[in-house]
């Protein structure tokens, strides 16, 4: 267990640019990508609120007053500096991403009418989200074999894991149905 500080550093460093590659990855309206760039932005400053409220709280009951929950919440801020460069590259991915959706022409996009390279989720064989199906087709794996890897590692690792599946869970669409 020595480790799991650095894996949640890590995590919090990612959670910025896997936000802004949510975005790359679906088409989203403008909408969407305000929300995104809202909640980067929150993610950013979290820490900073968080110390902030845990000022107030001592400065309104005193320093004995459950003091362990105002002392976390006081040193948050150090959390900023890992979440302030993530929140910062997931601002700049989706003010990039906003640009390139605006440039692109929505017509271009399948003209040549070969299928698309876009990894899309599984509908037909999905259990959960569809990604353990959507990875054995793409790499002609055994959908049983990934599940068991996938299962594994959530059990090994379980934040890393588990926030992968969730990200690509939410960055990659659902193939559409087949309509006989």
């Amino acid at each position: 267990m020595m480790y799991s500080p650095l894996i949640l550093i890590q995590i919090l460093l990612l959670i910025g640019p896997a936000i802004a590659s949510i975005a790359f990855l679906r088409s989203l309206s403008i909408r969407g990508h305000l929300l995104l760039l809202s909640v980067c932005i929150f993610y950013g400053i979290f820490p900073l609120l968080l110390s902030w409220g845990g000022l107030n709280l001592t400065e309104r009951f005193g320093a004995s007053w459950h003091r362990d929950i105002v002392t976390a919440m006081f040193f948050a801020h150090w959390l900023a500096i890992v979440t302030i460069p993530s929140a910062i590259l997931g601002v700049l991915g989706l003010v990039l991403s906003l640009i390139l959706k605006n440039k692109r022409s929505q017509t271009n996009a399948t003209i040549s009418g070969r299928p698309s390279d876009i990894f899309r989720r599984s509908h037909r064989h999905k259990v959960i989200a569809g990604l353990c199906a959507a990875i054995s087709q793409r790499w002609k794996l055994s959908i049983l074999g990934v599940r068991i890897v996938t299962v594994i590692l959530a059990i090994a690792i379980p934040g890393l894991a588990l926030s992968l599946y969730v990200w690509g869970w939410l960055a990659f669409p659902l193939e559409s149905p087949i309509a006989l």
